[in-house]
């Protein structure tokens, strides 16, 4: 099938032009000497005719007129018969070049900053790690949510940092020894986020930083693992990682870029979530759910006074159901009302209503673990059956959860552990929802009860 173009008159200039290979260069030479004629123009405050720009450059009157709408609209100014040059000085040589070399819509955008090509694939790939990791926390039928949120967000701020360095011209690849980049499969080895952490805030510690490093260690933890129910662990830690990611980008970058058109309070139906299907979550999970508990509560007791109620390291808020009066009062779902700890006068109305719980965090040893006596209490309360601290004993044998004496490297480390420093054996949840489920059985009580274990022990 033909196809019928329509060229405009740029098009057909550029084609009488072409003459040969050297067409894009020659074109590219044009524009350099575009940008060197704007730029004296504007630094002079001195105003031209088009055929004066044609003379200066070689083009052609009408491929002039073309560019007037389609590439120079926003640099030039026409004032009575002379056109005046107003923000080429502003900008480099080469991103005026790239500005020349964009499609029509990318370059009439006036809300887009000019960045140089390679800063500007950056910050794209940066928002876009961002939108998908937000897309992956807010989606409602996810269980994998705060891991691949996770994972997204330090792909997007790792690009975010390696933009800004790429800006300044700070060279973000690893250098061997004797000088040449360090590679991997062929490709440069770029700074991890951890790397750029160092090089950007260098011995500072704050709020943010903790924020990231929080992330950092928790991504390598997940990578391996599956705990839905750490979510609701971590949702402040979540916020903040995203609106500190927004803040920096549109600081850095400008609002173009902002999330903030994409971030919305999901739909909450939590509350319908009972406690014993979040405690059935974590006993399915188990120990890995323990491992992520005790590293995110060691985490959080590590970190210096204040960091914790900061909401650049954690985004917390309270939702409280809105009753409006009038129609102009209650038209908002949501509101937002932002707690300056500074200005305490501000948030007294706000006080008589919410009471601020400061939480402490202590370090417990051994949090979730159970003692033989606690474990025979549990069971016998659970299944309403006689269930001794001597069942236990013949328990842990029948089942072979462990072996007599201070042996830890033969536990069934899901069901006990041994203590170091008392000396002594400790037993988990999951060891007392398999004795319930075990002992509920009629026939199984029995064979406990018949059990006669080769040894005494206590």
């Amino acid at each position: 099938m033909r196809r019928h173009l329509k060229l405009t008159s740029l098009d057909i200039e550029e084609i009488s032009d072409k003459g040969g290979p050297d067409f894009l260069q020659n074109r590219k030479v044009r524009f350099r000497e575009s940008y060197k004629y704007f730029s004296e123009k504007e630094k002079n405050h001195k105003g031209f005719t088009l055929e004066d720009l044609a003379e200066a450059t070689g083009w052609k009157t009408a491929t002039i007129k073309a560019y007037l709408t389609k590439k120079w609209d926003r640099f030039l100014r026409k004032r009575h018969n002379l056109y005046y040059v107003d923000g080429v000085v502003k900008i480099t040589e080469e991103v005026y070049l790239r500005l020349m070399s964009q499609n029509d819509r990318e370059s009439n955008d006036p809300h887009k900053p000019l960045l140089p090509l390679e800063v500007e694939r950056l910050v794209v790939k940066a928002r876009e790690a961002a939108t998908l990791a937000l897309d992956i926390y807010n989606r409602p039928a996810t269980t994998f949510r705060t891991e691949g949120f996770t994972v997204m967000m330090i792909i997007a701020w790792t690009a975010l940092f390696h933009a800004m360095f790429e800006r300044s011209r700070i060279n973000y690849f690893y250098i061997k020894e004797d000088g040449t980049p360090m590679k991997i499969d062929g490709d440069l080895k770029a700074w991890e986020l951890a790397r750029c952490l160092s090089e950007f805030f260098g011995a500072s510690v704050t709020p943010l930083r903790k924020n990231l490093d929080f992330f950092i260690e928790l991504r390598n933890k997940v990578e391996h693992r599956y705990v839905p129910s750490i979510d609701t662990h971590v949702g402040g830690e979540c916020q903040a990682l995203l609106l500190n990611f927004d803040e920096m980008l549109t600081n850095e970058f400008g609002d173009f870029f902002a999330l903030r058109e994409f971030l919305s309070v999901p739909l909450q139906t939590s509350t319908l979530r009972s406690v014993g299907q979040i405690e059935a979550l974590k006993r399915f999970q188990g120990k890995q759910y323990d491992d992520l508990k005790d590293y995110i509560d060691a985490f959080r007791a590590e970190l210096p006074d204040g960091f914790y109620e900061d909401p650049k390291f954690s985004f917390r808020v309270f939702l409280i159901p809105k009753i409006g009066n009038h129609e102009n009062t209650s038209d908002l779902a949501v509101e937002f009302i932002k707690y300056d700890p500074e200005n305490h006068e501000s948030f007294e109305e706000f006080r008589k209503q919410i009471a601020l719980i400061r939480e402490t965090k202590v370090p417990v040893v051994n949090p979730g673990k159970y003692k033989p006596t606690s474990v025979a209490a549990e069971v016998a309360r659970k299944t309403g059956r006689a269930f001794t601290l001597t069942n236990h004993t013949q328990a842990w044998k029948m089942y072979k959860v462990r072996q007599s004496g201070e042996t830890p490297e033969m536990c069934k480390t899901e069901y006990c552990q041994f203590d170091e420093v008392h000396k002594d054996y400790i037993y988990t949840q999951q060891w007392i929802d398999f004795l319930v489920m075990k002992m509920s059985d009629g026939k199984e009580y029995k064979l406990l009860l018949a059990f006669r274990p080769k040894e005494v022990c206590k």
